[in-house]
């Protein structure tokens, strides 16, 4: 395919014009072609039907053309937390596991300040992302070669610590597409809510910037009273709905204050940073009751639903983070013990027992 006509922005010559290729062809499924100027700003146009013998004409100011905005972001590919992307912008962007950092990535093989990327949009590619390794102590790697002061290319393989990222510049369509696929991979699809590794990611998080602000985290651990008898008197398409529409009044309540997730079946897990467990408490009654007064749409559903709630707030209750879980965990099955409908904040004189009561 050629490319003629005047280019813009000004200065730009018919030599320094190149198609950019989505996928197998120079234009997508929806007839968008891309092309990249030479100071690598991307534009789009309608480009429906046309092949390699056809000849695109492109004049400032056309109606059907429109700058396509560049991101530059890091994805995690190998760590805790496959596919999270962080985005680099332009400046200086610190990259460590402290609160603070431009981009933070908790995990422990990473520095509290690890590496920094300068980003200068002005730029020409050769020199306009470049990396520095901030004194590390597992270093910082790209491709595989050890680097100190390295020019990011889109991409190059980047290693903090045991985390690999992939360096990646991509228009504003690429990174839409990236986090609807990212939405799809890290939320439930019948209640959105968080599905567990990536809420285990955010209190990871949490506690790692409680170590350093000291602000305590609470964790509530919560599970459904009463969902057996809906399941067995009305089926369990009736017993998902019940778990849906809970699950919306439980992010409604929640999500204010921290992040909500689906735990399995009828359980769901809550994370709420700096909040003591008197606030935890408070905020979990306040569900509690929310839940018991809720009444489904229509006649079907007779049955009272109710939650049973359980609390562990960090770091009076571990600072690790499945401990605390864990903890959180056995407050629950002490609400259930009182009767269900209750809430109960962990102490160390629970039992241990692990086994699930009805």
């Amino acid at each position: 395919m050629r490319v003629s006509g005047s280019m813009f922005p000004e200065g730009t010559t018919a030599s320094d014009i190149s198609i950019d290729r989505i996928g197998k062809h120079q234009y997508n499924e929806d007839g968008i072609l891309t092309v990249v100027d030479g100071r690598g700003n991307r534009y789009q146009m309608a480009a429906r039907g046309m092949d390699d013998k056809d000849t695109v004409r492109i004049d400032p100011g056309s109606a059907e053309f429109s700058p396509s905005e560049r991101v530059a972001l890091l994805q995690i590919i190998r760590g805790d937390d496959i596919g999270r992307e962080y985005e680099v912008k332009p400046g200086n962007n610190i990259i460590g596991r402290q609160k603070g950092c431009h981009i933070q990535i908790a995990n422990k093989s990473i520095s509290r300040r690890h590496a920094q990327i300068i980003f200068k949009p002005d730029e020409s590619p050769d020199s306009r992302y470049i990396i520095y390794d901030l004194q590390s102590t597992n270093g910082t790697r790209v491709n595989n070669e050890l680097a100190d002061r390295r020019t990011l290319n889109n991409g190059d393989r980047v290693q903090f610590g045991s985390v690999v990222c992939k360096f990646m510049e991509i228009d504003s369509l690429e990174k839409n597409y990236l986090t609807e696929l990212k939405k799809l991979i890290d939320y439930d699809k019948q209640t959105s809510l968080l599905q567990i590794k990536p809420f285990y990611q955010r209190l990871s998080e949490a506690l790692s910037d409680a170590q350093t602000s000291g602000r305590p985290v609470s964790v509530l651990m919560m599970d459904l009273d009463g969902l057996k008898q809906i399941n067995d008197a009305h089926g369990h398409l009736a017993g998902t709905e019940v778990i849906v529409r809970i699950a919306r009044l439980i992010n409604e309540e929640l999500s204010p204050f921290g992040v909500t997730a689906i735990y399995g079946g009828d359980e769901f897990v809550g994370c709420l940073p700096n909040t003591t467990r008197k606030e935890a408490v408070r905020k979990a009654e306040h569900l509690r009751q929310l839940v018991s007064e809720f009444r489904f749409p229509g006649k079907k559903i007779r049955e009272q639903v109710t939650i049973s709630i359980g609390v562990a707030e960090s770091p009076t209750d571990g600072t690790d983070m499945m401990l605390l879980v864990s903890n959180a965990d056995k407050a629950l099955y002490a609400a259930k013990g009182k009767g269900r409908n209750c809430v109960v904040a962990y102490d160390p004189s629970m039992s241990h027992s692990s086994k699930e009561q009805e």
